[in-house]
């Protein structure tokens, strides 16, 4: 079965095109301001401020929901996601500022090419003709400049805007990889909660078959090769049980530091409820693929280099620019193609685990039947005491294999359902 892997979101804000566009705006706007006004920040001389290291909080108990509410808000990613979607914003608003001053410069150069063009038509002298006419070329050179200028600066917007797209996608992309991630955390430990306490038990059960062992040797129908195999039997158990306490307080503390809480080994994790499902795959589901974040960052990546293929000049840049929308739509339909073999795979797990679940079901039945009988039978003295609890432990050992197979199917459960939110592996 597919297991729901942790995700890790790394922060890959914005590409190198958009970066790129932000130098050149911040040189336009240089270009395009008229007066500029610098206010020198306050400094403090010789102050040294100390933070305070805020206090990690403290609880007894979680819950599932709990959980993820607090990993999202607690999440360094996330957080850098919406600083750099605030910057975003902040820079294409300083940009169509920009806009406005050089469309004010364009509309005051045009009255005065008007002005000159009137006042042309009412000289007489030579000389002022010549000047007036030199000076309607110097407007026109800064109006071809500002047009320039502000069809860059409106290339940059467009750029800008489909980096905050892009940003806003992968915040969303993220809350819901950090929800699947917690999830898997979770369950994981409530997984390993079983396993230890069935752990514990076994060694219970290896702990009599060495005495039962060591009875036999004294009254001599037994061996001391016999002793040792159980020894090491409940030696390994014990190792075991060891693995998986260690397990158990590493992943408690991950799951802790994850969410912004004090770690605390004997936290107490709340069951979750749910129900086993076997969901039949979707006949056509083009819609929902075309619906995640992969495939509308790809598109918003395809309308960009279209965007940049519209503003191109020249036959060089053209070409580039083309190569740039092919390489864009091809990726478009790569994503498609792997996201549709993921979901694939996906529907594929479910059904593979809802079977496991219904063997593990129908095995732990037929567990339940043989022990019926020994009850039985021991109460009637005729299996031992010894023989029975032996039984017990195979039963406890069904429970947890219908247990494990119920949380893989639940696992499966949550990723179709982020699928349907739009968010896949």
């Amino acid at each position: 079965m597919k297991k729901v892997i942790p995700f890790l979101c790394a922060a890959t804000i914005v590409g190198a095109p958009f970066s790129a566009y932000a130098q050149e705006v911040t040189e336009l706007k240089q270009s395009a301001e008229v007066n500029e006004t610098v206010t020198d920040s306050d400094q403090t001389d010789g102050e040294l401020i100390e933070e305070e290291t805020p206090e990690i909080e403290q609880v007894k108990e979680l819950t599932l929901g709990v959980v993820i509410q607090r990993g999202i808000e607690n999440s360094r990613n996330l957080t850098v996601l919406q600083f750099n979607l605030e910057a975003m914003k902040s820079q294409i608003l300083d940009t169509k500022s920009s806009q406005g001053d050089v469309s004010s410069n364009i509309r005051n150069l045009e009255k005065k090419m008007e002005a000159l063009k009137e006042e042309r038509d009412r000289l007489s002298d030579t000389s002022e003709i010549i000047m007036n006419e030199l000076e309607q070329r110097r407007v026109n050179d800064a109006l071809g400049a500002l047009t320039n200028q502000i069809n860059s600066l409106e290339t940059a917007v467009k750029q800008l805007e489909t980096g905050e797209v892009q940003l806003q996608l992968q915040g969303e992309e993220a809350k819901e990889g950090v929800r699947l991630m917690l999830t898997s955390s979770y369950t994981n430990l409530l997984t390993l909660q079983q396993q230890i306490a069935f752990a514990k038990k076994s060694i219970q059960s290896a702990s009599q078959e060495v005495n039962k062992a060591q009875r036999l040797l004294e009254y001599g129908v037994g061996t001391k090769e016999e002793i040792r195999q159980a020894q090491l039997i409940q030696t390994n158990l014990e190792k075991q049980l060891e693995e998986l306490e260690k397990n158990y307080n590493h992943t408690v503390a991950t799951l802790c530091f994850d969410i912004g809480v004090s770690y605390n080994p004997d936290i107490v994790i709340q069951p979750i409820k749910y129900e086993v499902a076997n969901n039949q795959k979707p006949e056509n589901y083009s819609s929902l693929i075309d619906n995640t974040y992969k495939v509308k960052r790809a598109q918003n990546s395809l309308k960009s280099a279209i965007t940049a293929y519209d503003d191109s000049y020249g036959n060089y840049e053209l070409a580039q620019r083309d190569y740039e929308v092919k390489a864009a739509k091809e990726t478009v339909a790569l994503t498609k193609e792997t996201i549709e073999t993921a979901v694939e795979q996906m529907y594929h797990n479910e059904e593979l685990t809802y079977f496991a679940y219904e063997e593990a079901l129908r095995k732990l039945d037929n567990v339940k039947k043989d022990l019926k009988v020994l009850e039985t039978k021991f109460k009637v003295g005729v299996v031992t005491k010894y023989d029975y609890e032996k039984a017990l432990t195979q039963f406890d050992q069904a429970e947890l294999n219908v247990y494990s197979a119920s949380i893989q199917n639940y696992l499966i459960q949550q990723s179709i359902q982020a699928f349907e939110k739009g968010y896949v592996q």
